[in-house]
């Protein structure tokens, strides 16, 4: 399996985990402070990394800006107390999903599975095709996806990357420029929660800021429309309130 270095000072947090993640063979390595996760995510090179926001001598959110000038390593942050301010700050330090205390030990593992399918055999998330933060300084448009598939069927749905074009039941749908940079943000990056700062970076440019939020809802309701996705029971787009969208759908085999 991976190994998962878990950084937390909470004796009952570390335990659990450690126990959890055992059982289904990943090897956890545990850190109780800021610098100590440092120092061993730049030695034991981990696999993926929970993260608590707040450590005793650091913030959390810290400790991810500070990885991410050296590693992509998928990092989940934990927190029982996270506003969504906060939970939008640490995503778009980049983070790759947060998860709140309390949790199940059944949903943590398969935020790990998932973490760890998108970063690749290894477990080690590279820079291609990752998408920037909101301050990055690139809009990312026109890169390869990072899924590296041409072709994303799900259903009754069919999106060609490559020839730009969309079918829904076998019907083409005419997405707008926008609407396309849009769907393909999203499905280049499966499972993983966009922020608004890092969508509209992309779709728009970062130079774009809060302003911004009102158009990419306005597209993003108009997009579903045409997909034939519900907001109050999506199949393709959900929405994570006062942070951002994941694209759900299951690409078929």
């Amino acid at each position: 399996m991976a190994k998962v270095l878990v950084v937390d000072d909470e004796p009952q947090i570390i335990t659990a985990l450690g126990r959890g993640l055992s059982r289904v063979g990943h090897d956890v390595v545990v850190a109780r402070t800021a610098a100590d996760a440092l120092a061993a995510a730049a030695t034991g090179e981990p696999q993926v990394i929970l993260l608590d926001l707040r450590l005793p001598d650091g913030d959390g959110i810290e400790v991810v800006r500070r990885l991410r000038t050296w590693s992509q390593v998928p990092i989940l942050l934990l927190s029982g107390v996270a506003t969504d301010q906060s939970r939008v700050a640490a995503l778009d330090a980049g983070a790759d999903d947060f998860v709140d205390k309390p949790f199940s030990m059944e949903e943590l593992r398969a935020r790990v599975a998932a973490a760890l399918r998108r970063a690749g055999a290894d477990g080690r998330a590279g820079t291609d095709g990752a998408l920037p933060a909101s301050g990055a300084g690139t809009n990312g448009v026109g890169a390869a996806p990072a899924t590296h598939v041409t072709v994303l069927t799900c259903g009754d749905l069919e999106v060609d990357l490559v020839a730009r074009q969309v079918t829904v039941d076998g019907s083409p749908v005419r997405l707008t420029p926008t609407e396309w940079r849009l769907l393909d943000a999203l499905v280049a990056h499966p499972g993983r929660l966009l922020t608004y700062g890092q969508i509209i970076a992309q779709v728009w440019s970062p130079a774009h800021g809060d302003e911004a939020r009102a158009s990419l809802r306005a597209h993003l309701r108009s997009l579903r429309r045409k997909l034939g996705d519900d907001a109050g029971t999506p199949r393709y787009i959900a929405t994570e309130p006062g942070a951002g969208y994941r694209w759900i759908a299951t690409a078929d085999a």
